[in-house]
Order: structure tokens, then C-alpha cells, then sequence
């Protein structure tokens, strides 16, 4: 169950990150209660904040070859966010490095609210079994077993709709053929 514990603990470590943007951003409500009141704050107040911040831009530099780079700050968004990244956030001294640290910004805080998404089911399942059922069938990259662990989960495991792309045996040369083909055995075949 660590890795379990991890991902709820990451998961509230992601909503305190979301209560404070929100209290950046003077926004009423609980939006860091749960990941999908997160991700309605998410579409409603962050991503229109940041389409009109993109929308300014664009209009206070139409036209211009070389904008003033004091546009960025002016108009960026998000600053009592980033109060404790390094200062100053953007140095004003050329326009398109500023835009790029602000884009850039906006990304960390993209990222925020993508991982809470991932983490959302974690909400639902209630019970540690299903998590780490949840875990080991969609987020899981390399399992080991041994071949009489896969012959006692085999039912189990195919019940939950694990798949596999790849098998590597270790000590394959002292085990029977018939234990070699139980693990092939783990997914139904499509």
C-alpha cells in the first residue's frame, strides 16, 4: 500500500497548492475539496484568467516589433501565486523571455490540475484493495511475480482486465514449459 499512501498523500499536497491559487486569486468557495470541485476552478477561473491574459497580450502588442516588456507583468495573472518562486518572475527586459516565464508558469499550474485528475479515482475507490487494483491495472509500468503467484492471481487478474505487453522470465531454463505459459496466460486473448 505505499505507493497507495503516496498518491493520497501527493493528492492533498496538490489541493493545498489549489487553495492557495485560489486564495491568490480571491475566489470564494471550496474549490480545494475535492479533485473534481479542483477541476471545475480549473475551467472556470484559471483557464479563462489565462485566456484573457493571452488575449491582452495580443492586443497591446498588435502591431509592434519589439513590445514593451513591462506588458507581461502588467497583465499577468497569477503573481501572488508565485510569490515564493524566485524574484523577480519576470526581469522586463525582453518581451518574449517574459511571455515565455509566464507560458511556463501557466504550465506548472496545468500540471497541478492534470495529476489531480489522474489522482480523482482515488477519491471514488474508497476501500485500499481497490486502489491498488485501480494502481496495478491502469498506472503500473513493470510487475514481478513469480509463475506460481501468477497461476494463483491468474482469475483474479484477468476479472480486473490486466494487460501486458511484454513478459521476461527470469531463470527461464529451470522451469517447465507448462510454468512458462502460465504467465501468458494473464490477459484474456484479443
Amino acid at each position: 500500500y505505499g505507493r497507495v499512501n503516496y498518491v493520497l498523500a501527493k493528492r492533498l499536497d496538490l489541493l493545498m497548492d489549489v487553495q492557495r491559487l485560489q486564495e491568490s486569486l480571491d475566489v470564494k468557495g471550496d474549490v480545494a475539496y475535492t479533485c473534481e470541485t479542483a477541476g471545475y476552478f480549473y475551467v472556470d477561473q484559471i483557464e479563462t484568467r489565462f485566456q484573457r491574459f493571452e488575449e491582452r497580450i495580443s492586443q497591446r502588442s498588435a502591431g509592434d516589433d519589439q513590445p514593451p516588456a513591462s506588458i507581461v507583468d502588467d497583465e499577468f495573472p497569477f503573481h501572488k501565486f508565485f510569490d515564493n518562486a524566485p524574484q523577480p518572475l519576470f526581469k522586463k527586459h525582453d518581451f518574449r523571455e517574459d511571455l515565455e516565464v509566464a507560458r511556463s508558469c501557466f504550465r506548472y499550474i496545468e500540471r497541478i490540475f492534470t495529476q489531480l485528475e489522474e489522482f480523482r479515482a482515488f477519491e471514488l475507490l474508497r476501500s485500499g484493495l481497490d486502489r491498488s487494483k485501480y494502481l496495478l491495472v491502469k498506472e503500473a509500468k513493470v510487475i514481478a511475480m513469480t509463475c506460481t503467484h501468477a497461476a494463483l492471481k491468474r482469475r483474479e487478474l484477468v476479472d480486473m482486465g490486466f494487460k501486458y505487453d511484454n513478459i521476461l522470465m527470469e531463470e527461464s531454463a529451470q522451469i517447465l514449459e507448462i510454468e512458462t505459459f502460465i504467465p501468458l496466460l494473464l490477459q484474456n486473448p484479443q
